[in-house]
């Protein structure tokens, strides 16, 4: 569930932890908590400290290759959350040995892609469509697969909306609602609550 004050909660938890070294183990970062840590900042509105901690502890990330790759996904949500659509495309990597990564990192660029409303977007949504209906049953537990499926049916039927159709706005906004466990869930709830208003 969707929920302000355990986010805050969560990010408050994350701060403490990471300045008494208890997100380290043996020096080092595990990308997960890496990732956790950044989404938290980000989604709760800290965006300067996101970034402090993103570029702070690019070194300490468990696993990261020669590419930087799980630094740039972090770095991408950043850029994301500061609105800054292009080059948080531009910081996406193709690919990640870490699914938690992989699967992020297709849901940001469908995000990214949707903001801008780019040419690309449908192409884009039509892969991870086939990813998920044929590499992930092998890869993904059944729900985390689930949520990530609702999230793509979610987006495809904003994206169908005509902007300004009042009516439609309101069957999505309720859609929306009554999934609040899919990912991406607030981003999804504050497109379709924009829709009403928005003009393509």
């Amino acid at each position: 569930p969707d929920n302000e004050e355990i986010r805050r909660t969560t990010f408050d938890l994350y701060k403490d932890n990471l300045k008494r070294g208890y997100l380290h183990y043996e020096g080092m970062l595990h990308p997960n908590t890496y990732l956790a840590v950044t989404n938290a900042a980000v989604l709760t509105k800290h965006t300067e400290w996101a970034e402090f901690f993103i570029e702070n502890y690019k070194k300490d990330i468990l696993g990261e290759n020669e590419t930087r790759d799980l630094y740039r996904l972090n770095k991408a949500i950043y850029l994301f959350g500061i609105g800054q659509y292009e080059a948080c495309l531009d910081f996406i990597p193709a690919t990640s040995p870490f699914l938690d990564y992989l699967i992020h990192g297709k849901r940001l660029e469908l995000k990214a892609l949707y903001e801008l409303n780019s040419d690309l977007f449908p192409y884009r949504l039509d892969a991870f469509k086939m990813f998920l209906s044929r590499t992930s049953p092998k890869l993904l537990p059944d729900l985390i697969r689930k949520l990530n499926v609702e999230f793509v049916n979610l987006l495809s039927q904003l994206a169908s909306s005509a902007p300004g159709d009042e009516k439609r706005a309101e069957r999505m906004i309720r859609r929306v609602h009554a999934k609040k466990r899919v990912f991406e869930w607030r981003w999804l709830f504050e497109k379709a609550t924009s829709l009403a208003s928005r003009k393509d």
